[in-house]
């Protein structure tokens, strides 16, 4: 919705959050085909001390489910690194949104 200036808008957006160290950005395209992620979207915490333990929130049509055991928690996290270990390296992320914006002014 809102046509190629309002994705165009976005994508450069995304490009501007890339400059926060804090963030890493990696697209993960439509040629990489099936994987972990598409049977449901998901939100890993991941604290770095022990005080915290990791919580898992997934949602779905009714509600938002809350993980916090550790076997949850570790299996989120194998898909996490499923995910990230598929997709494009953040420099190759960032080649493709300028390509994809590109495209958008053709």
């Amino acid at each position: 919705m809102g046509g190629a200036k309002v994705m165009a808008r976005q994508l450069d957006r995304l490009v501007e959050l890339v400059e926060n160290p804090r963030i890493e950005l990696q697209v993960l395209p439509d040629r990489a085909g099936a994987h972990a992620g598409l049977f449901e979207a998901f939100v890993l915490f991941s604290f770095p001390t022990p005080v915290f333990s990791d919580v898992v929130c997934v949602e779905h049509r009714t509600g938002t489910l809350y993980m916090e055991t550790p076997e949850e928690t570790n299996e989120y996290g194998l898909i996490f690194d499923s995910l990230r270990a598929t997709a494009l390296s953040p420099a190759d992320s960032l080649d493709m949104i300028a390509q994809v914006r590109q495209e958008l002014y053709r």
